[in-house]
């Protein structure tokens, strides 16, 4: 019982010194972001910091040279057709920017659309013509195709559209016929 009484005698000691002793305080240093001493320290941060810089400089660069087109419709309506025919129509597009439009290709959603395209460049507030061939065999029913055209414009690839609906061949002859 005396060894009982002794234990609890020196824990209460401790715990009471323990109580008086102060807490340092803890002092917190904030350091500033240093992009160049990271980059001097790290090869792969650095060649990624140097592609990025020559990207940026080339989108600048190309954003000096572009212009804009503007067609006259979202969707134009190539109508109806039968089964099998290939529709040939000619859309008007207007380049609306200062610099000539250059078109560096254009290409269907699928191959059932096939555009062909001034290769000249197009002046500032002038016309231009995008000819679109559309084969509608085996797309009987309502079809909503894009042809994209890549040109030096702002966003660089501009989408026009076109519906038209496929009837059924009736004459269209069978497997078995």
């Amino acid at each position: 019982m005396k060894h009982i009484l002794y234990f609890l005698i020196f824990g209460l000691l401790i715990s009471v010194a323990s109580c008086k002793q102060k807490e340092k305080p803890v002092e917190v240093s904030v350091e500033k972001f240093n992009h160049d001493s990271i980059l001097a320290n790290d090869s792969t941060l650095k060649k990624a910091d140097s592609i990025a810089k020559v990207i940026k400089e080339s989108e600048e660069e190309r954003l000096k040279t572009v212009t804009s087109i503007k067609f006259d419709k979202e969707v134009y309506d190539f109508g109806e057709c039968i089964e099998g025919d290939k529709i040939t129509t000619v859309i008007e597009f207007t380049n609306t920017g200062k610099l000539p439009l250059v078109i560096e290709q254009a290409y269907g959603s699928c191959g059932c659309t096939i555009p062909t395209y001034d290769k000249e460049p197009v002046q500032p507030g002038k016309k231009g013509k995008l000819q679109i061939q559309f084969d509608s065999n085996h797309k009987v029913g309502a079809n909503t195709k894009s042809v994209m055209i890549q040109a030096n414009t702002n966003p660089m690839v501009t989408s026009v559209n076109f519906s038209i609906k496929v009837k059924e061949n009736k004459k269209k002859k069978s497997f078995f016929n």
